[in-house]
C-alpha cells in the first residue's frame, strides 16, 4: 500500500560557488521543499551552463540567449529568479498528459515535440523540485497555483498524487520539463534586461507582463482541457 507522505528520493548534488561553476544548486533543493525563487534560480543556472558550452543547436532558447546568459553574474541571476511566476513548465496545461502520468506513472511518455532539453543529470532534480513545489502549493497554498502556470484541472490531478508517484513521473518523464516560454526568447530577454538594470520599475513592469502572459495562457488552455 502506498503511503501518502512517502518522501521522494534526493540525489547528492554539488554546490559550486558562482555561476561560472554552474549548476550551482540551491541547498534548499537537497533537503525537501523548494521555493518558487529556488526553482527559478536553478532553471536559470542550467541555462547558463548550457550557454557556456561551445556547441549550438542543442537548445533553441539557449541559442537565442547565448550572450546574455554567458555574461550573467550571480547577483543578476538572483534578481532574475525573484519574479512572480514559475520559470519552468512540465505540461501544466496538458490535462490528458497528466491523467496518463497519474494512471501510469512508470510508463515512459513519447518524446516532446520541442527541440532541446536539459540532460538527465540536470533535468531530474529540477523536475522533482518543480513538481514538489506544485504539489505543496496545491495542498497548502492553492491561491498561488495560477502563478505556477498550472491549469486548474491539472492541479486537481497533481493533488491526488502520492510523493512516490511524483518521483516515478520525474524519472520517466523528465524530458518534458522545459523553461517556460522556451519558444519566446523575447520574454527571456526582457526578464534578463530587467534584472541587469537594477531599476525596480523595469522589474515591476516585467512582473506585470509575466502575470499577464501566464493568465492569458491559462485562459486560452482551459477550453481545450475540458
Amino acid at each position: 500500500m502506498r503511503r501518502k507522505h512517502d518522501q521522494p528520493r534526493t540525489e547528492p548534488l554539488r554546490s559550486p560557488q558562482s555561476v561560472n561553476d554552474a549548476p550551482r544548486y540551491s541547498s534548499r533543493l537537497l533537503g525537501g521543499l523548494s521555493s518558487l525563487h529556488d526553482v527559478n534560480a536553478l532553471c536559470i543556472e542550467m541555462l547558463v551552463r548550457a550557454a557556456r558550452k561551445d556547441r549550438l543547436g542543442e537548445f533553441s532558447l539557449v541559442d537565442e540567449l547565448k550572450h546574455p546568459l554567458q555574461r550573467l553574474t550571480p547577483e543578476v541571476l538572483k534578481r532574475a529568479a525573484q519574479g512572480s511566476v514559475l520559470l519552468t513548465d512540465m505540461q501544466f496545461a496538458n490535462l490528458p498528459w497528466w491523467r496518463t502520468a497519474r494512471d501510469h506513472p512508470t510508463r515512459p511518455a513519447p518524446l516532446p515535440s520541442w527541440r532541446g532539453s536539459f540532460p538527465r543529470d540536470l533535468a531530474v532534480p529540477l523536475a522533482r523540485a518543480t513538481l514538489m513545489l506544485c504539489w505543496h502549493s496545491v495542498h497548502s497554498h492553492p491561491e498561488n497555483v495560477p502563478l505556477l502556470g498550472v491549469l486548474a484541472p491539472v492541479a486537481e490531478v497533481i493533488a491526488t498524487l502520492a510523493l512516490t508517484d511524483i518521483d516515478r513521473i520525474v524519472e520517466r518523464r523528465f524530458r518534458h520539463l522545459r523553461p517556460r516560454w522556451e519558444d519566446r526568447p523575447a520574454v527571456w530577454r526582457a526578464l534578463l534586461a530587467a534584472a541587469e538594470s537594477q531599476d525596480f520599475r523595469k522589474t515591476r513592469d516585467f512582473n506585470i507582463y509575466s502575470l499577464q502572459l501566464i493568465t492569458g495562457e491559462l485562459w486560452t488552455s482551459a477550453p481545450a482541457a475540458r
